[in-house]
């Protein structure tokens, strides 16, 4: 039946050739396949994948916009491969608006798929340790320092526990890291000392 259901819809909307090369991969062919990433800007973000790779940036689009469940296990799949330490993992929040708007934050799927694969249970979830406190139209056509102007004050910390412990931020992209600065600096001022950054693209 879902077969049957796939074939209506893409009769109707016809995938592209990513979209396609993307379902033919298992998560281990699209690690292989995929470009990796340049340097993100700053030091504390490790990204895996180029954005400027068309069948990542497909990828992106499938888990941001579809919720589409192949491409969140290559995604879980991809990331879970890079963690060899215990680490708290905390997605980028996103805020109560973009929530009502996509029904779900594509960072807690991943997170969510690298939790399943972690048999030794080395990794904690850490949903709702940092909020977002005030919403920010998206960020797609402003330049760096627009981007790091709009990205002020738009996180808060919720709780001050286990200061030491190793917080690994999730995102899906950075392209400035703008964001992930932000959210870096205020778990900082919170107290907290070894954090990190980890995206799927950059």
């Amino acid at each position: 039946m879902k077969i049957f259901i796939q074939h209506i819809i893409d009769f109707l909307f016809p995938p592209s050739v990513e979209e396609l090369k993307l379902r033919s991969l298992s998560p281990e062919e699209f690690v292989l396949n995929a470009k990796e990433s340049d340097k993100p800007e700053f030091s504390f973000i490790k990204s895996l994948f180029s954005y400027k790779d068309p069948l990542v940036k497909e990828l992106i689009w499938q888990i941001k916009y579809r919720k589409n469940k192949h491409a969140v296990a290559i995604a879980g799949f991809a990331l879970h491969q890079a963690f060899k330490e215990p680490a708290l993992l905390i997605p980028i929040p996103i805020s109560k608006k973009r929530r009502r708007e996509r029904g779900y934050n594509q960072c807690e799927l991943i997170i969510h798929e690298v939790a399943r694969l972690d048999s030794e249970k080395k990794l904690q979830m850490g949903y709702g340790l940092l909020i977002r406190s005030r919403h920010i139209e998206k960020q797609t056509h402003k330049n760096r320092n627009e981007r790091l102007e709009n990205t002020k004050s738009i996180f808060e910390v919720t709780k001050k526990e286990n200061l030491h412990q190793k917080i690994i931020i999730i995102d899906d992209v950075s392209t400035t890291g703008s964001t992930l600065k932000e959210a870096r600096d205020i778990l900082l001022s919170a107290g907290y000392s070894d954090i990190t950054a980890l995206t799927l693209a950059h």
